[in-house]
């Protein structure tokens, strides 16, 4: 029996399979299946072989191909993966965009992981071809500076609210997100503006928009004032409502909330309804990243809106740029959020 018969015993067919079929060599199946052009096989040759293929439903070894090309397929995400609506938004997103390149994503939480161990050894245990790191506040600088002595030569990019100017990035800057929020509410004749933030939050973790709103307030002649929510989701109604009580005990109830994400200004709403209070009326609301879902419900949230989409694209296309030329420059850029005025803080 032929070694090139497998196909026609009802085995996996073979490259042989398809050679045999084509009549042409294993080499020239190799040049037209490898996934790159080669002006060495004839369009005729070419189609004769992609006709074989499709009869006998071969489809080539990808980790055959990889270790022929000195790469994986994949890419490194680097992100937390602890749940919000914004970090499942942009996950969403990698993986439409991914999925139309020659690359397939593997999701790490290298942020926690080199919070307890300080070493990127776990992370590198999976090998690919470049990293894109996803506010990734902590590990994704570190790595970025020290990469080199770390990976050599393994391409990076960090994207999103937290990036590191040591290598490519794509930056978003929400201090400028947070100045356009106070602005529009300060439009609006609010002035007792409140910035909610979870308990566990630091300036690292702020990027930028703490900062942009209480400068926008003091330039206004306002207090800043800044209130810690849970950052568990299952008890942050609760605890909007207890400040909600403490601020009307002691005389002072805000009339806007800037809320640092979009999870808790969508809690602020059913928590300003059991303190007696109007959302969008008696309470403006503005949650910073724009997530989908704030547009819905009884009272569609104002939102500054992270640009999700261009910010994923560029990233890869940075990436992928430097997988193909190592050598090449470093590409940055800082993208600007967009204010989207809904019924939670418009006034007619």
């Amino acid at each position: 029996m032929s070694k090139n018969s497998s196909s026609l015993m009802g085995g996996r067919p073979t490259r042989d399979d398809v050679a045999s079929r084509a009549r042409v060599s294993g080499t020239t199946v190799s040049r037209v299946l490898g996934g790159k052009p080669d002006e060495s096989v004839s369009p005729a040759v070419r189609a004769r072989v992609l006709e074989a293929a499709r009869e006998l439903g071969y489809v080539p070894n990808s980790a055959a191909q990889a270790l022929r090309r000195g790469r994986t397929g994949l890419i490194g995400l680097w992100m937390c993966l602890g749940y919000s609506r914004y970090r499942a938004e942009v996950l969403d997103r990698m993986r439409r965009i991914s999925a139309e390149t020659d690359h397939a994503l593997a999701v790490l939480d290298v942020d926690e992981e080199y919070a307890w161990h300080r070493s990127f050894d776990r992370a590198l245990r999976v090998p690919v071809d470049g990293v894109i790191a996803f506010d990734a506040s902590t590990a994704g600088e570190v790595f970025a500076r020290e990469g080199q002595s770390i990976a050599p030569n393994l391409p990076f990019v960090s994207m999103g609210a937290y990036w590191s100017e040591a290598k490519s990035y794509v930056g978003v800057d929400l201090k400028a997100g947070a100045e356009m929020a106070v602005d529009h509410l300060l439009a609006t004749g609010r002035r007792r503006i409140a910035y909610l933030t979870p308990q566990d939050s630091n300036a690292t973790i702020e990027a930028g928009r703490l900062e942009g709103y209480e400068e926008r307030m003091v330039a206004s002649g306002l207090e800043p004032r800044t209130f810690r929510v849970s950052y568990s989701a299952a008890d942050r109604v609760a605890s909007i409502v207890e400040i909600l009580a403490d601020c009307r005990r002691r005389g002072w109830i805000p009339d806007a909330l800037l809320c640092m994400f979009d999870d808790i200004a969508i809690d602020a709403v059913p928590a300003l309804i059991r303190s007696g209070l109007r959302p969008g009326v008696d309470v403006a609301i503005v949650g910073i990243n724009g997530s989908e879902g704030t547009e819905r419900g009884e009272c569609p949230i104002t939102i500054v809106r992270q640009p999700i989409e261009i910010m994923c694209a560029t990233a890869l296309a940075y990436l992928e740029a430097q997988i193909d030329a190592p050598s090449s420059p470093f590409q940055q850029i800082i993208l600007k959020p967009e204010l989207i005025v809904r019924a939670s803080s418009r006034r007619d």
